[in-house]
């Protein structure tokens, strides 16, 4: 079986949990003989791995895999160049591309620019040529006035990068030999409905994250469009939790039954207790890690430090990751005086990360919409206890962990003051959270795709043979 994979980031270089959930997918699917051509937007040059070609967008190896998959099965990677950035919105993605051109843009790059737009001029909208007029077509009827004359009418927008995307997969694969798509996400969705339309293959629509989960009630509704568009276009959807399997039925009006979910795994990793040995830290750390946006509720984080603090004076609070609210989250520390309270260290990863998770005695996850939340797996992974936002995906699958809603600050403030002065119930909380993380591996995943998988496949059988 072959899958063309889409998606717009891939480990090393992530912002968020879906690269995360991609690389342990895609190493369980090759393991069990599906042969995977991932597509993505952006060259970085140093993601190779023994499982995985890198190629550019005119094919040219960038790195050769020094062991296959599965016997002659492993895992393509290819890069479609395109500026699209991970979780960016369109007033994010403005104030990127005006960095990018104070320091300095590449002429080659606004000549394809230039071809693109003339593409767009011409009336092609989601499609490379004539024969996609159907995807154009579609798209049209399925997304707002606003999404579509922002996604033609001006030079340099995130969705013209999207447009630029879907081009560039449409006249790169629309004669490629495979047998159905999966796509990751909004900024992918376009290209994958294209595809399928064109080459009549079916179309599996992966959803790690809604707008709605991003951005609450101010949420952009040209993405709120296309992640529809998407989602009612596709064959069968997955969502990574029934959290937001009931997000995609009430916020895009679908059936149930199109929606299976397929929980993240993770792969069991080792706690480097050398970091905890030579532990030179305050007594007590309290870990927060992910996005500084309004999705993962680092307000309340800070908001709970404050009424923490008084009752345990030896702590520090570590507020790890980058987002748009870190300014005014700084801000609001040096206002609460929490000032030495308080460790930012930006994005982390590798042995920043592990250290990180190694010495923490409590990660925190106050979320005020997480479709799963990854990151507790792998704090639960290193031995560290877990309080949970209930308003998570992540929360239905660990039962062992301190659940407390995101707005409650008293309530959680209590679970943590309760957490650090006593160490046994740390403790009863790690071991049985293990043993339930041994349940959520990656190849359990695996088997329900390719189950998914499977039916579409059969279904799409059984159709031509009728026909």
């Amino acid at each position: 079986m072959k899958v063309l994979m889409l998606g717009w980031e891939y480990p090393p270089h992530i912002s968020g949990g879906l690269g995360t959930a991609c690389a342990g997918l895609t190493a369980a699917l090759a393991e069990k003989g599906v042969d995977i051509h991932f597509v993505v937007p952006q060259v970085q040059g140093d993601e190779a791995v023994s499982h995985m070609t890198f190629t550019n967008a005119a094919g040219l190896i960038a790195q050769q895999p020094e062991a296959s998959m599965s016997g002659s099965e492993y895992i393509e990677i290819t890069r479609v160049p395109a500026e699209l950035y991970p979780y960016s919105n369109q007033q994010q993605f403005a104030e990127l591309w005006k960095t990018r051109d104070v320091l300095g843009a590449d002429n080659s790059q606004d000549e394809v620019y230039e071809s693109i737009n003339k593409e767009l001029d011409d009336g092609e909208v989601f499609g490379a040529n004539p024969s996609a007029d159907s995807a154009s077509q579609d798209l049209s009827n399925h997304c707002t006035h606003e999404a579509h004359q922002s996604i033609i009418g001006h030079h340099h927008t995130l969705f013209n990068e999207v447009e630029r995307f879907t081009l560039d997969v449409l006249s790169r694969f629309s004669d490629d030999n495979f047998d159905l798509i999966h796509a990751h996400d909004w900024m992918t969705f376009p290209a994958a409905v294209a595809l399928a339309q064109k080459t009549n293959r079916p179309l599996v629509a992966h959803v790690h994250s809604l707008e709605h989960d991003r951005s609450g009630m101010f949420y952009d509704r040209e993405i709120d469009a296309i992640e529809r568009f998407g989602v009612r276009s596709a064959d069968k959807v997955v969502a990574v939790s029934h959290y937001t399997k009931r997000s995609i039925e009430r916020n895009h009006l679908m059936p149930g039954d199109k929606i299976d979910v397929v929980h993240n795994g993770i792969y069991p990793r080792q706690v480097v207790g050398e970091y905890r040995q030579r532990k030179t830290w305050p007594k007590h750390v309290v870990l927060f890690l992910g996005r500084v946006t309004f999705q993962k509720g680092p307000d309340y984080f800070v908001e709970v430090a404050s009424k923490v603090v008084p009752h345990i004076s030896d702590i520090l609070f570590v507020l790890a990751g980058s987002g748009d609210m870190l300014p005014a989250v700084q801000e609001r520390v040096h206002e609460l005086k929490l000032d030495q309270h308080f460790l930012f260290p930006g994005f982390v990863q590798g042995d920043e990360l592990e250290e990180l998770f190694s010495v923490a005695d409590l990660y925190v996850m106050p979320s005020v919409s997480e479709p799963f939340g990854i990151a507790a797996l792998e704090a639960i992974s290193f031995n560290t206890p877990t309080i949970l936002s209930k308003q998570s995906g992540v929360a239905e699958v660990i039962q062992h962990a301190l659940k407390v809603d995101f707005w409650d600050i008293d309530r959680m403030a209590d679970l943590i003051i309760n957490s650090l002065t006593h160490s046994e119930l740390r403790l009863e909380l790690v071991e049985n959270a293990r043993q339930e993380l041994s349940r959520l591996h990656w190849g359990v995943a695996a088997e329900k795709i390719i189950s998914i998988y499977d039916e579409l496949l059969i279904r799409r059988s059984k159709m031509a043979g009728v026909n």
